[in-house]
């Protein structure tokens, strides 16, 4: 009980561009909370079960050192036609992939500057990058390898935070 509790903290201290207020308000999932933070080595997101409008994405930091998350919200739709993720470059079915908005770090973020991109809307991109053979769903970057989009989503995943918390990275 107590390891849930601990990476429950872990977690909600990891999310970087809320109050631990709003931090304390996402509901986190059953999985979340039997994750091992120290061996995170995915891009991990999850809508809150009780509020699909907001969502976690959580990053292994680029020197191993943990993760980093940020908050993000959702519109009301996703995109009409097939689109690609930004970060894990799958591209999905019409409606399958959102605008995500994240709420900058400290002082601009506290005056409303937010970042967004358009991801997949169940957030699993973990999961989608590892997709042997495209389907009419779900069809991965060709060319690469699983471990190359593993890779590159986590790159391109710890740029968007970088952007988000004003780190001058991206």
């Amino acid at each position: 009980m107590s390891t849930t509790t601990s990476t429950d903290t872990r977690v909600r201290r990891a999310i970087a561009n809320t109050t631990r207020g709003e931090a304390a308000r996402l509901t986190l999932p059953a999985w979340v909370r039997d994750l091992d933070l120290d061996a995170v080595d995915d891009v991990l997101g999850w809508r809150d079960p009780k509020a699909p409008g907001r969502a976690v994405l959580l990053v292994p930091e680029a020197d191993g050192d943990g993760v980093v998350g940020v908050a993000l919200r959702a519109g009301d739709r996703g995109v009409r036609a097939s689109a690609m993720c930004a970060l894990c470059r799958t591209t999905h079915a019409p409606g399958r992939v959102e605008l995500l908005v994240a709420r900058r770090g400290g002082a601009a973020g506290r005056g409303g500057d937010t970042v967004g991109t358009y991801v997949c809307g169940d957030l699993a991109c973990a999961e989608h990058v590892r997709v042997e053979r495209a389907s009419a769903a779900l069809r991965p970057d060709p060319g690469t390898t699983v471990d190359e989009r593993r890779a590159a989503l986590r790159e391109r995943a710890q740029r968007f935070v970088a952007a988000v918390l004003d780190r001058g990275e991206g």
